[in-house]
């Protein structure tokens, strides 16, 4: 006998085969084929270094804009504490583990917007964001890859969902995710960082310290420069070589 179907946004069970949730309208059908996020394998040895965080604005200023353009500044103020007192008063809206106050009040606007458009890709990328940051990884990945799903430019994107399920010790997933990412652009150096980082766990050394290489030669942060030299330096003493540089592009 066909099951309900819980929404994984906003917690209400619906009909076996629903393809949208009837409280949020949450797609149901296509979340990885109409199922959850796999479960983690058992956790793997852990690596030299963790996965980098495509950091990128917030898009909640995004959203505030498309909602709020044109209204007084008075008026958007109060109707801010109206929307964030009647998200508050909505029974079943889920409490974001881990969240404090400020990410829980952000979350609640993101996920009464996603209540009225579930097709608004802002709001989706910024309640995945605040689920990233909360360590909640499998919720995460529910709305990074429904954002994907609407806008497949969207390689920040593609790289924190890989970094989710890297954090899940989902290794396979991950790689294919920044890879995916490196196809829509060659030089993303947090794709090019991250997937040094899956090929070093898997000891594939070679194939680490080409990324890395690459990595570096991509314009990266500064940030991230340090770590990459780092994981160069250790690299290249298992191989005995130096990766080329990253050809540029004409």
């Amino acid at each position: 006998m066909a099951q309900p179907v819980h929404c994984p946004d906003c917690g209400h069970w619906n009909e076996a085969g629903a393809e949208e949730c009837e409280a949020c309208h949450f797609p149901l059908t296509d979340r990885g084929q109409g199922t959850a996020p796999p479960p983690p394998p058992p956790p793997a040895a852990a690596a030299p270094l963790r996965p980098m965080r495509s950091r990128r604005p917030r898009p909640q200023s995004n959203v505030a804009l498309s909602i709020w353009l044109g209204v007084g500044a008075f008026l958007a103020l109060i109707l801010v504490v109206i929307a964030l007192q009647a998200t508050h008063e909505r029974p079943g809206q889920a409490g974001v583990e881990g969240s404090n106050a400020d990410q829980q009040k952000e979350a609640d606007v993101f996920r009464d917007t996603l209540a009225k458009d579930s097709t608004n890709v802002p709001a989706r990328l910024g309640l995945a964001n605040i689920l990233f940051d909360t360590g909640n990884w499998t919720e995460a990945i529910v709305h990074y890859r429904s954002a994907v799903r609407q806008d497949s430019s969207l390689v920040p994107a593609i790289v924190d969902m890989g970094v989710c399920y890297y954090n899940l010790s989902a290794t396979g997933e991950a790689e294919k995710l920044f890879a995916l990412a490196l196809a829509r652009d060659p030089h993303q150096p947090y794709a090019l960082f991250n997937l040094g980082i899956v090929y070093e766990r898997e000891g594939k050394p070679e194939q680490a310290l080409e990324h890395f290489h690459r990595a570096l030669e991509s314009a990266p942060p500064e940030a991230m420069k340090s770590a990459l030299v780092e994981a160069i330096g250790r690299v290249a003493k298992q191989t005995g070589k130096t990766a080329p540089p990253l050809t540029q592009p004409q």
